[in-house]
């Protein structure tokens, strides 16, 4: 054939298209068709395996802010950076602190000033107190002084007394002579005048003896008073120490200290800041990383399941294997109001630190059910977002609605069934004949 005739073949291929018959597709092989039995449930105990997405929390974890305002004057060093450059010696991200560690210091002069003025007004507190107590001993004295006064006063009495008696006895004797004539004028006057002597004595010494007391109650009543001016002393002493280390605890908010062991994962602070002290700006975060919590949340179907003290199997991406995890330390016991899930908890030590707060984990656990009556799972369906299987009853399938407890791959356990527009459940017997798989019958089928 000649080339143009080539090209006129070529292209009315190419306007028309090939004509060629292509070959009929093989028929599709059809899938063989399930194979029906019929069972009857039975007693079995089902091991629930449950599997959960979970993360790792630090199991405590503080802000640390500043409670009152102040400049930042220093930041405290790291004491495993001593061989690290200068300028990265002081406590940052990643360092490791211990409980109470120093981490920062605020500087606050006015109240290193206040502290200064209430130590002195404890100072004057104490020599007012030192004082009275002196008055309190000098006023002892003196009422000793008094009571001693009162008793040597007394002690002159019986002479004075003795000497009036005697005068005022005289007096009597002589006025009898004088009236029998025996004793002249001049000798009554004489005697009458030592008895008014005598009896002006004693009045002075009663008077003496008052006076005495008196001195004596005056002296008790300044003792009283001194003890009162002490215990006033003492009240203000009290107060004075009171403010003293009140103004104390305030300087001691100027140092921000680590509140647990554990490692810093956030810093905020630089030297010469100022800090407002209206807890809006956090200075350092730290965590406790040893131990850590394992976190994972349980659906509502399985919350019932879940208790203190049950194992957990965990996968984590930062250890090869699954790992025994531990046990469950704690839950919420109450369900979060919007997933509807339990939170549950575990405690995994970490002395190495090859576990971060934040990583992924994969939690597995094995709870283990009452034995209930049971049949394979593959005999329960869905119709209608309700659970169904098929009972057989004269060679016929029949579909009836039923209630689950809890079923792992294999079997599925079954409480109750209900026929269609029947109002009443019956319980599972044990007796009924089941079809299965579910998905190969249909309503009326022959079985």
């Amino acid at each position: 054939m000649r080339p143009k005739q080539l090209l006129l073949v070529g292209a009315c291929a190419i306007a028309f298209g090939c004509t060629r018959k292509q070959p009929a597709p093989a028929e599709a092989t059809s899938a063989p068709k399930p194979v029906v039995i019929v069972v009857k449930p039975e007693k079995r105990t089902i091991q629930r395996v449950i599997e959960l997405p979970g993360t790792l929390q630090a199991f405590e974890e503080s802000t640390l802010y500043a409670k009152i305002p102040g400049y930042i004057g220093s930041l405290a060093v790291d004491p495993a950076k001593a061989d690290w450059p200068e300028h990265d010696r002081l406590i940052d991200l990643g360092s490791r602190v211990k409980k109470d560690q120093l981490l920062a210091e605020l500087t606050v002069p006015e109240l290193d000033e206040d502290f200064k003025q209430k130590e002195a007004l404890v100072w004057q507190a104490e020599a007012e107190v030192s004082q009275y107590k002196k008055a309190i001993a000098a006023s002892s004295a003196g009422v000793a002084s008094a009571k001693a006064m009162v008793v040597e006063v007394k002690a002159g009495l019986p002479r004075t007394q003795a000497v009036y008696d005697r005068w005022k006895s005289e007096v009597e004797k002589v006025a009898k002579l004088v009236g029998g004539g025996v004793v002249d004028n001049q000798t009554r006057d004489e005697t009458q005048f030592q008895y008014k002597s005598a009896d002006a004595g004693r009045n002075e010494l009663l008077a003496k003896v008052s006076s005495a007391e008196a001195a004596v109650a005056k002296a008790e009543a300044d003792l009283e008073k001194s003890k009162a001016e002490v215990a006033t002393a003492v009240a203000r002493l009290v107060v004075t120490r009171a403010d003293v280390r009140r103004s104390d605890a305030i300087r001691e908010y100027t140092r921000v200290k680590a509140p647990f062991d554990g490692v810093v994962t956030r810093r905020a602070a630089t030297r010469g800041d100022l800090v407002a002290g209206d807890g809006k700006h956090a200075l350092f975060a730290v965590a406790r990383i040893d131990p850590l919590r394992m976190v994972f949340h349980v659906p509502e179907a399985d919350a019932g399941l879940v208790t203190v003290g049950q194992e957990v199997q965990a996968t984590l991406q930062a250890v090869q294997g699954p790992v025994s995890a531990g046990k469950i330390v704690r839950t919420s016991w109450s369900l979060e109001p919007g997933s509807r899930t339990l939170r549950a908890e575990v405690d995994l030590p970490n002395k190495e630190e090859k576990l971060r707060p934040g990583m992924y984990v994969h939690a597995k656990l094995t709870a283990q059910l009452s034995a209930e009556w049971s049949v394979p799972s593959a005999a329960v369906g869905k119709a209608n977002d309700e659970a169904v299987m098929y009972l057989v009853e004269g060679g016929k399938a029949i579909r009836v609605f039923v209630q689950l407890v809890k079923g792992d791959a294999q079997f599925t356990q079954v409480r109750r069934y209900k026929r269609a527009g029947a109002t009443v459940w019956t319980d599972v017997t044990g007796d009924e004949a089941v079809a299965t798989p579910c998905a190969a019958v249909q309503e009326g089928h022959s079985i």
